[in-house]
C-alpha cells in the first residue's frame, strides 16, 4: 500500500457516522475506526517493509593486511529465530543475500585467528537494497589471552520483586512478572545474560563485578545502608553457563549483610567453582588475589574498593578484626600485594571500585588510585563503581578502563543504560588490543547494539579518552583504542553550508543530518558577526529506532506510546526507519499523549555543576493534525521535588510536511540548600517530555515525530577552533543579526582503521 494513499484511506473511515464537533461517539465509531485503519495500514507498511530483502557484503582481512579466505560467517537474526551461514573466498570477501531487515549479530572465525561478533544494522530503508560492511578485522591468535571485564551486576532486588515490597530480611515469593522467580533462579538469570554470550564465551577468561552477596538468607541486614543487594545462589549458575570465570568483590555492596552474608557468599561461590578475590573475613584474605594461567603467562586478580563506609558503626572493608572488601585506602597493602606478584613472574590485573557515580569520567581521587596501580606495577587496571561508562586511559605505560558501568543491574536512572564490556587481548603482561563493546541495559538486562545508537555512545566514551593520553573511536560498532592518531586511519570530509538567520536571532545545526554517525566536528570556519555554541543531546534516545539484538521490533527505547492513541510506526518517519505517531479524531475528549519514561538529568548534575543552557530539537509532521504541544517538565535529580512544566512548543492544528522544531528551554535555576542538604534532591536538575495532540477539528488526524534532542550547550567556538574528536557533540548554535546569511565551513573527520588495510 503507497504512502499517498493514507490520508483517503482514513478519510473514507470518517465519512460514516462522523460529523465535526467534540461529541463523543461510542467505541464503535469513528475513533474507533479511525484508529482500526491507520493501525491496518501501518501493519501492512511494516509486513511490506520487512518482506523486503536486503543483501550483506563485506571482506575480512587480518591487521596485518592478508586477506582471510575461508572464514566462516554466521548471521544471527534473533527476530526471526534463524542464522544464515556462508565463508569468504579467496580474496577474503562475502555476500549473504535474501536477509531480513534487522538489527543482527554476525560472527566470523577463522583458523588461526581470533573470532569475531560484530552487530550489523540491516534496519535500511527500503531504497537500500545491498548494505556494505566497512572490512572485518581479525587479530591473528599469536599467544593472545582474550579477557572480557563486565561491569556492576546484581540480581537481587528488582529482578525478584518488581515492586519492591518485599522486606529486605526476606527472599521475594515468586512473581509471574519478575524477570528472575526466587524459587529457581537460574532460568532467568541466564535470560538476563543471553544477549552477551557471544563475547563472554569467546574469551579466555571472563569477568564480572559481582556487586552483591550471594545468600539464600538475607536476614542480616545493614542495620543502616539504605541500599542493599543480595543475589540468590543459584543465579551464580547463570554467570557460569555465561562463561564467567571470575567475579571481583572488593566493592561496597559486597557487606550489605555483615559478616553472614559475607561468610555465605564466600561459601556459595567456593560451592561451585567460580574465582573470587576482592573480600574476605579479614584485610589479608580479602588482598589475597585470584591467581590464574592462560597459555604460558601467570595472572593475579586483585580487587578493592575506595567506597568504605566509614560514616556507619558497620562499615564495609575488611579489617584485621573483622570481613569485607579490601580497602583501597590502604596504598602501601595494595602496593605490597602488586609488588609481590611480580616478584614471583605474575602480571597484575587490578579491579578497582572507586570513583563518583553517574559522572563520565573519574574524579580526582579516582585517577590518583588508578594511576598508583599503574605505578605500583599493575599489567592492567579496570575500574567500576559510578554506574555510568567511562573512557579509557593510559598512565606510565600502563592501560587502564576507567569505568565500565552497569552490566545487569535494576538501575532505572537513564544515564546507566549505555554501556560497556571491555575486551582486553594480552600477550603475556603487554595489552596488545582494547575494545569497548557498548550495551543498552533495557529492564535492567544487557543487550548489544549497533547502528547509529552504538556510534554516538561510543563517540562520547572516545571523547573522555582524550584527556588520558588515549583515543577511542566507534568501528563496526566496537569502539577501538589506540594510543595515537595515525593518519592512516582517518578521514576528513568538508562540508559548505550557507544559513540566514531567522527573526530570532538564532538557529540550530543538526549535524547529524550532515555527517555520518561515526564522524564528529573536527573545524568550523563562518562567515559574518556570528557566533557559534557547540551542544550535545543529552536525550540519547529521541531518534525513535530500534537499536538492539533482542528479538523484538519496532519498538522506540524509553518512550512510552499510550495505547491505541499513538505507536511506533514505519509508515511516517523523518529519518531512519521509524517514528512515533500519535492519532487523534474529532470526537475525542482526551489529548493523545507520549511521554519519555525518564528523567533527562542535565550535564554536570553529578558533580554540582549543572548546565541549563538547554533548548529542544525535533522533526514533526502533521495531517489534519489537532494542536501539538511539546512540554518540558522540570524534576529534581533524585527524590520526588517538581518544578513545574512549560508548553516549550506549540504547533496550530493543520497538515504541514516534515518541519524542524526547536526552542531554548528554561529550567528553573539552582537555589541555595542547607547543610548537608543534597542540592540535586532540592533543585531541578532534569526534565521529562511529553507531546500531546489534541483533537483536531473535523475527522481525523495524525502527528508523526522524528529525531529529537535535548541539547545541552557547551562552548562558544571561535574562527580556527580545531576540535579533539572523537566527541559526542553534534549541534552548533548560530546567533546573528536576523536576515543575516552565515556560511559554514564544516570539517568532519572519522577514525577508521579499515583504511590501513585492504580496501
Amino acid at each position: 500500500m503507497g504512502r499517498f494513499k493514507l490520508l483517503s484511506l482514513l478519510a473514507s473511515v470518517m465519512l460514516v457516522g462522523c460529523g465535526p464537533g467534540p461529541q463523543r461517539t461510542t467505541e464503535e465509531g469513528s475513533t474507533q475506526s479511525f484508529s482500526n485503519a491507520f493501525n491496518e495500514y501501518e501493519q501492512a507498511f511494516q509486513d511490506n517493509f520487512f518482506a523486503q530483502p536486503i543483501s550483506l557484503t563485506g571482506k575480512v582481512v587480518s591487521t596485518n593486511n592478508v586477506d582471510i579466505a575461508s572464514a566462516e560467517l554466521t548471521v544471527t537474526d534473533e527476530v526471526q529465530g534463524s542464522s544464515f551461514v556462508t565463508t569468504t573466498d579467496e580474496s577474503g570477501r562475502f555476500s549473504l543475500a535474501n536477509l531480513e531487515r534487522h538489527v543482527v549479530s554476525l560472527k566470523v572465525r577463522a583458523e588461526g585467528y581470533l573470532s569475531e561478533t560484530v552487530i550489523v544494522d540491516l534496519k535500511r530503508d527500503e531504497a537500500t537494497q545491498q548494505f556494505d560492511l566497512p572490512s572485518i578485522i581479525l587479530a591473528p591468535d599469536d599467544s593472545i589471552n582474550r579477557m572480557v571485564f563486565g561491569g556492576d551486576t546484581a540480581f537481587g532486588r528488582r529482578f525478584l520483586d518488581p515492586d519492591e515490597t518485599t522486606p529486605v530480611d526476606q527472599v521475594p515469593a515468586d512473581n509471574p512478572e519478575a524477570l528472575i522467580q526466587a524459587s529457581d533462579p537460574e532460568p532467568g538469570t541466564r535470560e538476563a545474560l543471553q544477549w552477551i554470550k557471544p563475547h563472554y564465551e569467546a574469551a579466555d577468561f571472563s569477568v564480572v563485578n559481582l556487586e552483591s552477596p550471594v545468600t539464600a538468607q538475607p536476614t542480616t541486614p545493614h542495620p543502616e545502608k539504605p541500599f542493599l543487594f543480595f543475589t540468590l545462589p543459584d543465579s551464580v549458575k547463570g554467570l557460569q553457563w555465561l562463561g564467567v570465570d571470575y567475579v571481583s568483590l572488593g566493592n561496597n555492596h559486597v557487606y550489605d549483610y555483615l559478616e553472614q552474608g559475607l561468610s555465605d557468599t564466600l561459601a556459595y561461590l567456593d560451592s561451585y567453582g567460580m574465582a573470587h578475590s576482592g573480600a574476605g573475613l579479614s584485610s589479608d584474605d580479602a588482598f589475597a588475589p585470584y591467581q590464574t594461567v592462560l597459555g604460558s603467562t601467570a595472572y593475579s586478580l586483585i580487587s578493592a574498593t575506595s567506597v568504605s563506609g566509614d560514616r556507619y558503626e558497620n562499615n564495609y572493608v575488611a579489617s584485621d578484626t573483622k570481613g569485607g572488601a579490601a580497602d583501597l585506602r590502604e596504598t602501601s597493602t595494595l602496593q605490597s600485594v602488586i609488588e609481590q606478584e611480580r616478584e614471583w613472574g605474575n602480571a597484575p590485573i587490578v579491579q578497582l571500585h572507586t570513583g563518583k557515580e553517574y559522572t563520565f569520567e573519574p574524579s580526582s581521587f579516582a585517577l590518583r588510585k588508578l594511576n598508583e596501580a599503574a605505578e605500583f606495577g599493575a599489567a592492567l587496571v579496570v575500574a567500576h563503581h559510578p554506574h555510568v561508562a567511562q573512557g579509557v586511559g593510559k598512565h606510565n605505560g600502563v592501560y587502564q578502563l576507567h569505568g565500565l558501568g552497569n552490566l545487569a543491574f535494576d538501575q532505572a536512572r537513564l544515564e546507566t543504560m549505555l554501556s560497556q564490556i571491555g575486551r582486553v587481548d594480552m600477550q603475556a603482561d603487554q595489552v596488545s588490543d582494547i575494545r569497548m563493546i557498548p550495551v543498552y541495559l533495557k529492564d535492567y538486562r544487557p543487550r548489544l547494539i549497533g547502528g547509529e545508537l552504538a556510534d554516538r555512545f561510543l563517540r562520547r566514551i572516545g571523547e573522555y579518552s582524550s584527556n588520558y593520553g588515549m583515543y577511542l573511536a566507534p568501528y563496526n560498532g566496537q569502539g577501538w583504542a589506540f594510543d595515537q592518531k595515525d593518519p592512516a586511519q582517518h578521514e576528513i570530509r568538508e562540508v559548505t553550508q550557507t544559513l540566514t538567520i531567522p527573526d530570532s536571532g538564532e538557529l540550530i545545526v543538526d549535524l547529524r543530518q550532515l555527517s555520518d554517525s561515526s564522524e564528529s566536528l573536527l573545524a568550523v570556519q563562518f562567515s559574518g558577526e556570528s557566533t557559534l555554541s557547540i551542544g550535545r543531546d543529552i536525550l540519547m534516545f529521541g531518534d525513535m529506532e530500534d537499536w538492539d539484538t533482542d528479538g523484538t521490533v519496532v519498538e522506540a527505547s524509553r518512550w512510552s506510546p499510550a495505547g491505541s492513541s499513538s505507536q511506533v510506526c514505519l509508515s511516517e518517519r523523518y529519518r531512519g526507519v521509524s517514528a512515533l505517531c500519535s492519532v487523534r479524531t474529532s470526537d475525542n475528549i482526551d489529548d493523545s499523549l507520549i511521554s519519555f519514561g525518564n528523567r533527562v538529568r542535565v550535564m554536570g548534575d553529578a558533580d554540582d555543576t549543572p548546565n541549563k543552557d538547554l533548548s529542544l530539537l525535533g522533526y514533526v509532521k502533521g495531517q489534519n493534525a489537532g494542536k501539538v504541544s511539546l512540554i518540558s517538565a522540570y524534576y529534581a535529580s533524585s527524590g520526588d521535588q517538581t518544578f513545574g512544566e512549560e508548553e516549550a512548543i506549540s504547533i496550530d492544528p493543520g497538515t504541514y510536511a516534515w518541519r524542524a522544531v526547536s526552542a531554548n528551554l528554561n529550567m528553573p535555576a539552582d537555589e541555595p540548600v542547607g547543610d548537608g542538604v543534597d542540592p540535586g534532591e532540592e533543585n531541578a536538575r532534569a526534565l521529562r517530555l511529553f507531546f500531546r495532540q489534541s483533537p483536531p477539528d473535523s475527522d481525523g488526524g495524525i502527528v508523526s515525530y522524528d529525531d529529537f534532542a535535548v541539547i545541552n550547550w557547551e562552548e562558544e567556538l571561535q574562527l580556527g577552533t580545531q576540535l579533539s574528536t572523537p566527541h559526542a557533540r553534534d549541534f552548533l548554535r548560530v546567533t546573528g543579526q536576523a536576515g543575516s546569511q552565515v556560511e559554514l565551513q564544516l570539517q568532519f573527520e572519522q577514525l577508521n582503521p579499515g583504511l590501513s588495510v585492504n580496501p
